[in-house]
């Protein structure tokens, strides 16, 4: 077999495995295990953004790389690194060690190394996909990812509702670390296709000068900070403020899955034959009209959990497939390690929001009222919030695409 077919075909397995580990920091059941670990709403926040924050290090990956002198030497040490660390979770909670500045040391940790690894592993994979229908391999490895996520996710939360509380965790976090480790044995089959090594001389300046990444470095700062003000605390409203248990959660991520196998399929077609930045443009624009939804999210209101699940999976399917591969297309003719200011940039701006938002949810979250018998929670302005960042940057890059600039709300 080729070997850049069977490096996709292994990156599959290995993404779905891993994501066995992932999934427990990520969504309800990240904010679960937080939660066990006693951690505050500032600290729930950057838990949430700790994988986008955790890229700052992604600056030290060409210096990293011109050391060890091969991709994948580099990848598997990090990977090594991220994959191991995993194992002293379940070891703290067994021992009854869990504060929550232990998770936040574990986890940043992890994410830093893994960071890293994603690094190197998008510059290999850079150059083993196909270099036509790159958009429909990335659908359908999604796919894929999002019929296991779903069932990790159902047995996970399974094992939560029949052992309730730390030795619940105990287990799921146990079978985490298995699926890490065997992601890293996976990863060690990838095939690493000759590639020379920059000794980056001006290689950032030639992507800050590229007038088509410009704005899309921009964007991309922007959608990072405003995003991360929120998304740790759709999990936490859901737990705290409307006490839903984690069946429920789980039944209504199956939901979602089916509903994003579908989309990724339709946006697969859809993008390798009118683009992915135009899909992009779509999904940023539904992800942030859903969060106005959440303005009336309550015990009474449940069902729009199920409206918001649709809105949700049409534009985040759009946005992981096309983010990715539209930055791919912006980056050809440069070197993939410029994909580390990318990242850097992200890690910045994420930084910044989780540190905004999660200081105002420690303070809004104490202020319940009620209006025509729905009852809100002060939580929820943040909710807002992200949608009214939208449209004031909309605003802004439409004044300077009129002086003659590029507006990224309008197609980057």
């Amino acid at each position: 077999m080729d070997k850049n077919r069977q490096t996709r075909i292994l990156s599959v397995f290995e993404g779905a495995i891993y994501n066995g580990f992932f999934l427990i920091t990520q969504g309800f059941l990240g904010t679960g295990l937080a939660l066990e670990f006693g951690a505050s709403e500032p600290a729930i926040a950057l838990i949430g953004v700790l994988p986008s924050v955790s890229q700052f290090i992604q600056l030290l990956a060409p210096s990293f790389l011109r050391i060890v002198k091969s991709r994948k030497r580099a990848m598997m040490i990090c990977a090594f690194a991220s994959r191991l660390s995993t194992a002293f979770i379940p070891i703290a909670l067994a021992l009854g060690i869990n504060g929550q500045s232990l998770l936040l040391t574990i986890l940043a940790f992890f994410s830093l190394a893994a960071s890293l690894t994603g690094n190197y592993w998008v510059s290999i994979i850079r150059d083993v996909a196909p270099l036509k229908g790159a958009a429909r391999f990335f659908s359908m490895r999604n796919v894929i990812f999002t019929f296991t996520n779903m069932f990790i996710t159902l047995f996970y939360a399974f094992i939560l509702d029949l052992v309730p509380g730390r030795m619940g965790f105990i287990l799921i976090t146990a079978f985490g670390v298995a699926s890490a480790l065997v992601s890293l044995v996976l990863l060690g089959f990838h095939n690493d296709p000759p590639h020379e090594i920059s000794h980056g001389r001006g290689l950032f300046r030639a992507v800050t000068k590229d007038i088509r990444f410009k704005p899309y470095l921009r964007f991309y700062s922007f959608w990072s900070f405003s995003i991360v003000i929120t998304s740790p605390f759709f999990a936490y409203h859901e737990l705290v403020n409307m006490k839903l248990d984690y069946s429920f959660l789980s039944i209504l991520n199956v939901f979602s899955s089916l509903l994003t196998i579908l989309f990724y399929l339709l946006w697969g077609k859809i993008a390798d034959k009118i683009g992915s930045q135009a899909v992009l443009e779509f999904g940023v624009l539904g992800a942030f009209l859903k969060t106005i939804l959440w303005l009336f999210m309550d015990t009474g209101t449940v069902y729009l959990l199920y409206i918001d699940a649709f809105i949700g999976t049409a534009s985040w399917s759009a946005i992981n497939l096309c983010l990715f591969t539209t930055m791919l297309d912006l980056l050809s003719g440069v070197d993939a390690q410029s994909y580390a200011l990318l990242s850097f940039t992200n890690g910045a701006s994420a930084l910044v929001g989780s540190l905004v938002g999660g200081f105002f949810a420690a303070y809004l979250n104490r202020f319940t009222w009620m209006v025509g018998g729905h009852r809100f929670f002060g939580i929820q302005i943040l909710f807002f919030v992200t949608f009214v960042l939208k449209r004031l940057f909309d605003f802004l890059e439409g004044s300077q695409d009129e002086k003659g600039g590029l507006c990224v709300g309008n197609g980057f």
